[in-house]
């Protein structure tokens, strides 16, 4: 399983991407050459990652006891070891499940994720010291979760300067079908604004294969994107061998649009049903997911009981009617339930059937309000407590328009095989559903999170939702 800060490192992308290629070619020793040269750099990657990013993390503990042993302890005192190790072990278990250090183009993802994974750190030192109590100074604690912050940060800055200077010379060529390429057109004009890469040109003629070669070096191509039919074509396959050992990256159209979009291709939805059981996959990572979303169910309830007045005395002056709007939503596994807001539309016009938009004329003055502040959305706190909905996750449509958006769109169910959300990726990596179509492209958006649910995926989405709300309103 990848997870969105697994995009931050796609050292063992190749692999996965260009398998095709591996006939092309024999080293001595009988291994396909392009497959030893894919291994080896993946395993150049992933030693690299380990060197500057997970192997500084695991020795931050003993600097902490350094720091400790020089300023605070007792002169002549010696430390036992075996706590350090542990508190290690622990920094190295939490860097691995929030995907730090994250390598990416986002300022903020990098805020986020410093600051999930050091309280994670203090959190489970802290709860560490219940079961033996004394091992840890509280210093060390305390000077852990602060280095861990500052490294996070320190290796965060470097990696947002080189993947947005990256970012800029990204140059993609794609062949593919001809149905293919005007979807790969629409979905890179439509894409999210974040993207860092340019489209040079797309080859859907099998008379223009032989121009292949001489199209990637012209554009300055860095990514070459292959097509179901051209990675069974001899001439494509030779091209796209050289091209590689010269350094440019081969890739399919799924791989492709799972990494520099974000989401599942169209082309390969039907296929989407052969991917592995959701549960076996993401069976580790629920239980800390639902802790978590106890949690923030717990702090949001605390910030519901405090807007509750304030929300309760413009709804009596420029709101009139009931405070709470109720629906029943698609859940978890296709079960229904009941969904709790705050009421943003006149009384009776709720029922009004029609896809919602943002200048929608049932919604009242006071309610856009709101709804311009995620107000509205406070009461669904009480939903993520009762285990109904999630954080993050897919959003939750209306009953009625599920079945309908079923019938119409192939393995639309298959988002239900993870638990709603209050926010989600395809809400932060698209925009306001208001028709099937855009409820089509969404579902790209929900598939690729329900193969990639992880805590660092949640992470970069909780990341993304803070900077859509500062950016635009999140609407």
């Amino acid at each position: 399983m990848r997870s969105p800060t697994g995009w931050f490192d796609r050292s063992d992308s190749d692999e996965r991407a260009t398998g095709t290629l591996a006939a092309v070619s024999t080293s001595e020793d009988g291994r396909p050459a392009t497959t030893l040269a894919l291994h080896n750099r993946s395993t150049l990657g992933t030693t690299r990652r380990w060197l500057t990013g997970w192997l500084p993390i695991a020795l931050l503990p003993f600097v902490a006891r350094f720091v400790h042993a020089d300023v605070r302890a007792p002169t002549g005192t010696t430390e036992p070891l075996l706590p350090y190790l542990g508190l290690a072990l622990l920094c190295l278990l939490i860097a691995a499940l929030t995907g730090a250090p994250p390598r990416t183009s986002a300022s903020s993802d990098v805020l986020v994720n410093a600051i999930g994974t050091s309280m994670l750190v203090l959190g489970g030192a802290a709860t560490s010291q219940v079961f033996w109590p004394l091992s840890l100074p509280r210093f060390v604690i305390l000077l852990t979760a602060a280095l861990v912050f500052a490294w996070l940060m320190l290796y965060g800055a470097i990696s947002v300067v080189s993947l947005r200077r990256a970012g800029a010379a990204r140059r993609v060529v794609a062949v593919v079908n001809p149905t293919d390429g005007d979807q790969l057109r629409t979905d890179v004009d439509d894409g999210p604004w974040e993207q860092h890469f340019a489209l040079v040109d797309v080859i859907t003629d099998e008379d223009d294969y032989p121009k292949v070669e001489s199209i990637v070096r012209n554009g300055r191509a860095t990514t070459l994107v292959l097509g179901t039919r051209a990675s069974v074509h001899p001439d494509v396959l030779q091209t796209a061998e050289q091209l590689h050992r010269e350094g440019v990256q081969v890739r399919g159209v799924d791989t492709f649009y799972e990494e520099y979009l974000g989401k599942v291709p169209l082309s390969s939805l039907d296929r989407f049903a052969l991917m592995a059981d959701i549960e076996s996959v993401h069976g580790a990572y629920a239980p800390l997911k639902r802790a978590i979303d106890l949690a923030c169910a717990l702090v949001g309830g605390v910030v519901l009981l405090v807007v509750l007045p304030f929300v309760l005395i413009g709804n009596l002056i420029a709101n009139r009617g009931p405070l709470w709007f109720h629906q029943d939503r698609v859940g978890l596994r296709g079960e229904p339930f009941r969904i709790w807001k705050f009421r943003t539309m006149a009384p009776g016009a709720v029922d009004v059937s029609g896809w919602t938009s943002n200048d929608d004329p049932r919604i009242t003055p006071f309610g856009k309000l709101l709804r311009r502040t995620h107000i509205d959305e406070l009461p669904q706190v009480l939903n993520i407590a009762r285990g109904e909905l999630a954080v993050v996750g897919p959003r939750p449509e209306q009953i009625t328009y599920a079945r309908q958006l079923e019938e119409a769109l192939p393995f639309y169910g298959a988002r239900h095989l993870v638990r709603p959300g209050l926010t989600g990726w395809a809400q932060v990596r698209y925009r306001y559903a208001a028709s099937q179509e855009d409820a089509a492209v969404k579902l790209q958006y929900d598939l690729y999170y329900v193969r990639h649910e992880s805590l660092a995926t949640d992470l970069r989405i909780i990341s993304l939702t803070f900077r859509h709300l500062v950016r635009d309103g999140g609407r």
